[in-house]
C-alpha cells in the first residue's frame, strides 16, 4: 500500500508557475485600480463644461463683471459662477454655494455675441478651452 504524505515534483513546479503567471498581473491592475489625479480632474472639468453649458442655454441674458458670470435664468433666478480659493463656485440668487470644480489656479470668462468662452488653467498647470454658445440668439430674445 502507497501512502501519498506530500506533493510532487510536477503539482509543486503547476502551483509555481500558476503563483508567477498571477503575480506578473498584478502592476497592471494596480494601474488600474489607482486613479490618476489628472484624469480625474479631467473628469471633473468635464462635467463642469456640461453644467455650466446647461446653465447658459437656460438663461435668457448673459453678463461678465469682475470675472464672475452672472446668467440670468428664465424662471427669474440669478445664477452666478466665481472662483473662489482655487475652486469655481456656482450660486443661486446668491444663496449657498456648490463646488463645481476645485483644483484651479485661474479661470476667465468672455463674453462675447452669443455666448461665453472660459479659459481654465488647473493646478497641474494644463489649460482647458470651451466656447459655450446658447440656443438662440440673445439679442432676438430680448427683442420678444
Amino acid at each position: 500500500m502507497k501512502h501519498k504524505n506530500g506533493f510532487t515534483l510536477v503539482e509543486v513546479l503547476i502551483a509555481f508557475s500558476i503563483l508567477i503567471l498571477l503575480t506578473s498581473f498584478l502592476p497592471q491592475a494596480i494601474k488600474v485600480i489607482r486613479f490618476e489625479p489628472k484624469l480625474l480632474h479631467h473628469m471633473e472639468t468635464s462635467l463642469f463644461f456640461q453644467q455650466l453649458t446647461l446653465d447658459v442655454q437656460l438663461s435668457s441674458t448673459i453678463q461678465v463683471a469682475n470675472n464672475i458670470l452672472y446668467l440670468q435664468q428664465n424662471n427669474e433666478e440669478e445664477v452666478t459662477y466665481a472662483y473662489f480659493q482655487n475652486r469655481v463656485r456656482r450660486q443661486v440668487n446668491h444663496k449657498g454655494q456648490e463646488i463645481v470644480l476645485q483644483n484651479i489656479s485661474t479661470i476667465k470668462f468672455t463674453k462675447w455675441k452669443n455666448g461665453i468662452d472660459v479659459l481654465i488653467t488647473d493646478i497641474y498647470n494644463q489649460t482647458h478651452q470651451n466656447r459655450i454658445t446658447h440656443r438662440l440668439p440673445l439679442e432676438t430674445m430680448k427683442d420678444g
